[in-house]
């Protein structure tokens, strides 16, 4: 057994070309000596091919094969010699046709012909495809198709999964019933006006994608029992479906951007329900049954217009996501600090002016987003949240936070920090105890300076600083071994120079260790020469020229005054 993914680096085979010249349609691959045609998987995907590699075809035992993101125009007849072909991945190529040759993979399972020009020729391309009886997987996505042939629909009774999205399809045909083992059906992007009724009678239906379509309503025929999944967002609904209510085994819905204004579905009724997604609808407040649901776990409440929560909003204790960005909050909702398995709460773009301190009991939270909001000062009780891997400060209306709060080192776990569109002047430089941070963004504000702190940060891989008022880097940037990206457009930078910063990160850095290295070599010949003036008893460098008066003057009292000499002793 043996599986194989693309590489540029060994052999020809696939091309088909002995003299092993490389074509720019050469697939190479690795493989040990003799064990080529024993080739499971095959990945060729995105390498700019042109036409089919012919070399592949003596893969005898190839059962899996990629060919997408490329720039293959046809498939060949000799297609039909791997007989062992399982799953065959073609989509986003420049397919105009499918050759007949292709119903003779007899274990085909999975097929997808996305993103090609096919539907071009109408329906007879997909004839072919008709007959291969064993398909599990079909992916017939962006292909222009105004209709589905019905014979998809009559001949592959085992196929599991039908994707269609992005076509022109207006209805389905009324054959669609047959597929009764279909589990997954994707319609996302079309112009259905209403769903067959045959839909809601297949027994192992679970997932069903019908967004962006032209659905003002969902009968209770076209509903089946066995439903977990339903997406309906950006759809023509004014009021929710009552239908709904009757799939009890429902564990996703989501009815986005619609034109809702209340919700009269009796919620209780979907006590399975894990996930909910309400956004961009205008409801202006929220029913108290969907405060009941036993399940639910992740809510999506952005730009209802809501201003506040229901009492019992509080009861939720196994909701783990909740999005209300783009709304009316002008308080905190402190019914979300019962909440106490919450991980990721956004409440962007709201009117708040201050966090209480009652958020700290929110002892999971990993991620906060509070951009966008109307902070007189940096909201410091966020920093009790000790979970805290990704926080949202950014400004984009509204008043700008001056300054972040020193007790921003208590987040121990903090990842990302997001600070942009702000007025901050000068970052503390307790930011350098966030050992953990990982991406710093602080683009457009008002900082003339990086505290050296911030140099101790060594997971950080990206520092976003363009749009301040930098003049200058401190040399320890260099020492941030596993920084990637470093933004500084925008700032009166003098060293390094703008042009050295334009040429990217490996540039700064090359700059900065030159000049540490100048500073270095000049640091070592003044103390070199101090040692020297020590050594001789000349004192410090600097303290030469002062030594030298000094001791003229001490000279000077050393000699004796002028006058006559002693009389020596007299002679006998």
């Amino acid at each position: 057994m043996l599986s194989v993914q693309f590489s540029d680096s060994v052999g020809s085979f696939l091309s088909g070309d002995s003299s092993g010249e490389s074509k720019q349609e050469t697939v190479y691959f690795p493989s040990p000596r003799g064990s080529v045609n024993k080739v499971l998987f095959l990945d060729c995907s995105a390498q700019g091919l042109v036409t089919f590699p012919l070399g592949l075809l003596q893969l005898d035992y190839l059962e899996e094969l990629h060919l997408e993101r490329n720039l293959i125009q046809a498939v060949p007849p000799e297609i039909g010699l791997l007989q062992k072909l399982q799953v065959l991945y073609l989509q986003e190529n420049r397919l105009d046709r499918v050759c007949e040759e292709l119903r003779k993979l007899g274990r085909l399972r999975s097929l997808d012909l996305s993103n090609n020009p096919i539907a071009n020729g109408g329906r007879r391309p997909l004839l072919v495809v008709q007959r291969l009886g064993e398909l599990r997987e079909l992916r017939l996505h962006s292909l222009g198709l105004t209709e589905l042939p019905d014979g998809i629909c009559k001949t592959l009774h085992n196929l599991e999964l039908l994707g269609l999205s992005g076509n022109s399809l207006a209805a389905l045909p009324a054959e669609i019933a047959n597929l009764r083992c279909l589990r997954e059906i994707y319609l996302r992007g079309n112009r259905l006006e209403a769903l067959p009724t045959g839909l809601g009678d297949l027994p192992c239906l679970e997932i069903v994608d019908v967004g962006q379509n032209l659905l003002a309503s969902l009968p209770e025929e076209a509903c089946g029992s066995s439903w977990r999944k339903l997406f309906l967002a950006c759809n023509g609904f004014s009021s929710f479906p009552g239908s709904l209510c009757q799939l009890g085994h429902l564990a996703i819905l989501d009815v986005s951007y619609n034109g809702l204004t209340r919700l009269a579905c009796p919620f209780h009724a979907l006590t399975s329900l894990v996930e909910l997604g309400l956004s961009n609808n205008p409801l202006r407040a929220i029913p108290p049954q969907i405060c009941h649901l036993p399940l639910l776990q992740v809510l999506y409440l952005r730009n209802t217009q809501l201003t506040g929560l229901h009492p019992d909003f509080s009861t939720l204790r196994r909701m783990q996501v909740l999005d209300l960005s783009q709304n009316q909050f002008a308080e905190f909702p402190t019914e979300v600090c019962s909440l106490i398995s919450l991980e990721q709460l956004s409440l962007d773009d709201n009117h708040l002016k201050e966090i209480p301190v009652s958020i700290q009991a929110l002892s999971m939270l990993k991620c906060l987003g509070l951009t966008g909001n109307q902070f007189v000062s940096f909201p410091e009780a966020v920093c009790g949240l000790r979970s805290l891997e990704r926080l949202y400060l950014g400004q984009d209306r509204g008043l700008k936070l001056t300054s972040v709060h020193e007790s921003i080192s208590q987040l121990h776990c903090l990842r990302e920090l997001y600070l942009e569109n702000n007025s901050i002047e000068h970052l503390p430089e307790s930011i350098g105890d966030l050992l953990t941070l990982e991406i710093l963004d602080c683009h457009n504000n008002q900082l003339s300076a990086i505290p050296d702190a911030l140099c101790c940060l060594n997971g950080l891989t990206e520092l976003r600083l363009q749009e301040n008022r930098l003049s200058w880097l401190p040399h320890g940037v260099t020492k941030l071994q596993a920084l990637k990206v470093l933004l500084l457009r925008g700032n009166p930078l003098t060293d390094p120079p703008s042009d050295v910063c334009e040429q990217g990160l490996a540039a700064i850095n090359q700059h900065l260790q030159e000049k540490v290295h100048l500073l270095t070599k000049a640091t070592q010949i003044q103390t070199w020469w101090r040692g020297v003036m020590v050594r001789r008893r000349l004192g410090p460098f600097k303290c030469l020229a002062s030594s030298k008066k000094g001791k003229e003057k001490r000279n000077k009292k050393k000699k004796k005054p002028a006058g006559r000499a002693k009389k020596g002793p007299k002679k006998k």
